[in-house]
C-alpha cells in the first residue's frame, strides 16, 4: 500500500496508489531460480512488508508452501501469490514452442502441472513466456506449437478462475523469445482468445528498450494488456541486457520518468491489473538496499504522474 503526497498551490494533497504492488520473488532473491532452499524464511521479508501486496512466486515444494501459508496466517497480513513459470522456460529449458512436439508436450505436462499446483495453492495467477525464437521460416510453426501449449494451459487455468500472463521479451539482444513485440504478440493473443479468454499480455518496462518500444505503445492493446512488469534494462559496451539491475545501477537504462510515463499510460486505458517490481541485485549488493531504491523509484513516480494530471 503506497500514499503519496504532492502540493498543489496552497494545498497539499495525498493520493492512494491506485494499483496493488507486487515483486517477483525470485528475482529479488535469485538463488531461488535454482533452489527453493530456504525460501519460507527469506519471503517473510515481503510478507511483512505493507508496500507489497502481492508476491510472484516460482514452484516450490509443498514443505516451504506450507510454511509460507501459516507464516501469513500468523502474521495477520492479506496478501496475494502469483505463480511465474517463466524459471521453468528460461532456467530449466522447458520449450513451450519447440518444433519438435515430444518437446512441447513435455513442456506442455510440466506448465500444465504448475498450473494445477496455482489453482489448488489459491494462487492469483500463472505467468510465463515463449520458448526461443526461431528463423523467420520457422515462426508460423513455432507460434502454432506455442498456441497448441497456451490453449491447454488457459483450458486449465479456467478451471480454478486463473488468467494466464503471456511475457513479452526481446527478440534479438538478450534473452530472444519467439514473442516478442508487441504487434506480434498481441496478434496472437488475439487468436488465443478466440478459444480463451482468460489469457492476456504481460508487458515488462525493463524490455522496452530491447524491443524499442514505449509505455505509450500500450494504448493499442488496452484490452490485452493483464499484467505490468517494472524494472531497468542494462546497457553494456553498446549492447543491450535483460539483467533487470536496480534503478540508477552503472548502464541501467529505465528512470523514474519512464515509470511516471507508463503510470500515465496505465492511467489513460483504465487498467485495473497490478504493477510488480521485477529487480536484481547485482554482485555485492543487498537485496534490501535494492527493494528500498525500488519504492523510492515508486514514490517519486507517483509524484510526478500526480503532477502532471491533478
Amino acid at each position: 500500500m503506497l500514499y503519496v503526497g504532492i502540493k498543489k498551490g496552497p494545498h497539499e494533497l495525498i493520493a492512494r496508489f491506485p494499483y496493488k504492488i507486487g515483486i517477483v520473488v525470485f528475482m529479488i532473491f535469485p538463488e531461488f531460480l535454482k533452489s527453493d532452499a530456504g525460501f519460507s524464511d527469506k519471503v517473510k521479508t515481503l510478507i511483512d512488508d505493507p508496500f507489497f501486496d502481492l508476491l510472484e512466486i516460482g514452484l516450490v515444494s509443498e514443505g516451504e508452501w506450507i510454511k509460507v501459508v501459516n507464516y501469513v496466517r500468523s502474521s495477520g497480513r492479506s496478501v496475494d501469490f502469483s505463480l511465474g513459470l517463466q524459471p521453468e522456460i528460461l532456467v530449466r529449458g522447458y520449450d513451450p514452442s519447440a518444433l519438435d512436439d515430444g518437446v512441447r508436450r513435455k513442456a506442455e505436462e510440466v506448465l500444465v502441472k504448475g498450473v494445477d499446483i496455482a489453482g489448488k495453492r489459491g494462487m492469483k495467477a500463472v505467468a510465463l513466456c515463449s520458448g526461443p525464437n526461431v528463423d523467420e521460416g520457422l515462426r508460423d510453426k513455432a507460434l502454432e506449437s506455442f498456441r497448441k501449449t497456451i490453449h491447454a494451459i488457459a483450458e486449465r487455468a479456467y478451471k480454478y478462475g486463473l488468467p494466464v500472463y503471456v511475457e513479452t521479451f526481446d527478440y534479438q539482444w538478450d534473452k530472444k523469445r519467439l514473442i516478442g513485440p508487441l504487434d506480434l504478440a498481441a496478434k496472437f493473443i488475439e487468436q488465443v482468445r478466440s478459444v480463451h479468454d482468460n489469457v492476456y499480455l504481460l508487458w515488462d518496462l525493463s524490455h522496452a528498450p530491447l524491443l524499442n518500444e514505449k509505455p505509450e505503445d500500450l494504448k493499442s492493446y488496452a484490452d490485452l494488456v493483464g499484467h505490468i512488469h517494472v524494472g531497468c534494462a542494462k546497457k553494456v559496451n553498446g549492447k543491450l541486457y535483460d539483467w533487470h539491475p536496480s534503478f540508477y545501477r552503472p548502464g541501467a537504462i529505465n528512470t523514474e520518468e519512464d515509470v511516471a510515463k507508463l503510470l500515465q499510460v496505465l492511467h489513460d486505458i483504465k487498467y485495473r491489473g497490478a504493477v510488480s517490481f521485477e529487480v536484481k541485485p547485482e554482485d555485492g549488493q543487498n537485496p534490501l538496499e535494492v527493494i528500498n531504491v525500488t519504492k523510492s523509484i515508486l514514490m517519486r513516480a507517483y509524484q510526478i504522474f500526480l503532477e502532471g494530471t491533478l
